[in-house]
């Protein structure tokens, strides 16, 4: 069964549950040689705290407010495709923004549902849909590198919302 992004805990930002999901993070990148500074730090805490995607430039506005002094872009893109890297952040190819990976601590195909009408995003984990990619590149004689599936629809909320 598909392991979903605890959507009730991301969306309370007093939330314990995120406070100590987000340490548990932030340890298992150091875990796995990553230097996490505080921008970093406070990039991913961002990105926890919205629980939504958001693109580079709403992340710096929100972080230069919260620190009290301007970032540049090229800051945020770096920090991003540094918590990429270590999958602690996926990037919403479709939207240009990224969202805190929902189980970091698994090499795992990230599978992203993304509402087309309020920008919501789940992140699901299916070791049976992982097991398809990876034979079919097998077959293939492909290497994968990143993977990353991007669904579009509507969420239930807009369907019951009539959006």
């Amino acid at each position: 069964m598909p392991r979903r992004t605890e959507k009730a805990a991301k969306a309370d930002p007093q939330s314990p549950f995120r406070d100590q999901r987000l340490q548990d993070v932030i340890a298992g990148c150091r875990a796995r040689g990553a230097r996490m500074t505080s921008i970093r730090e406070r990039v991913l805490a961002a990105l926890w705290r919205a629980g939504r995607p958001m693109g580079a430039y709403a992340l710096r506005e929100v972080l230069s407010e919260e620190i009290g002094r301007d970032l540049t872009a090229p800051t945020i893109y770096r920090t991003l495709d540094y918590l990429c890297a270590y999958g602690a952040a996926t990037r919403i190819e479709s939207r240009n923004a990224f969202v805190a990976c929902a189980h970091p601590e698994d090499d795992h195909a990230c599978v992203l549902f993304v509402c087309e009408r309020c920008g919501q995003s789940t992140e699901v984990e299916n070791k049976k849909l992982e097991r398809l990619l990876a034979g079919e590149a097998d077959s293939l004689g492909f290497t994968i590198d990143r993977h990353v599936v991007e669904l579009s629809g509507s969420c239930a909320g807009c369907q019951v919302a009539g959006k």
